[in-house]
């Protein structure tokens, strides 16, 4: 078995994470065959949990198909960059949550003590 890794490295951080298979000689012949959809799970669990990036179906795609293609071509290693979010932007889209919607206590002021500081109206000067 040939050992064939796919690195992917985060456009704005520079930081490169890396996913690793084993391929025997058929499955070299003919890489589309491996990505079923359970490696495909793997492959994009594992590069979000390295990275806390969120890896789309596109992004996926756009992985699986450059590593394709780099494994018919004969290239042992493979990699790409791509901008990616983090996880936690992306959660933002599916939070339901309505918030503390209880009023708070309303506390009144006690207006008792309150007194001009001058005892009379400021001068009014119209020039």
């Amino acid at each position: 078995m040939v050992k064939y890794s796919f690195t992917l490295t985060v456009k704005d951080t520079k930081e490169q994470y890396t996913y690793a298979l084993d391929l025997n000689y058929q499955q070299e012949n003919s890489p589309e065959d491996i990505f079923i959809p359970q490696v495909r799970e793997n492959l994009r669990s594992a590069l979000q949990n390295q990275s806390q990036c969120a890896i789309r179906n596109n992004h996926l795609n756009h992985i699986i198909q450059t590593w394709i293609q780099d494994i018919k071509e004969g290239f042992r290693n493979s990699g790409l960059t791509l901008s990616l979010p983090l996880l936690s932007e992306t959660n933002m889209e599916d939070l339901h949550e309505t918030g503390y919607q209880d009023l708070p206590v309303i506390i009144p002021p006690n207006l008792s003590k309150l007194e001009p500081e001058m005892g009379m109206l400021p001068p009014l000067n119209f020039c």
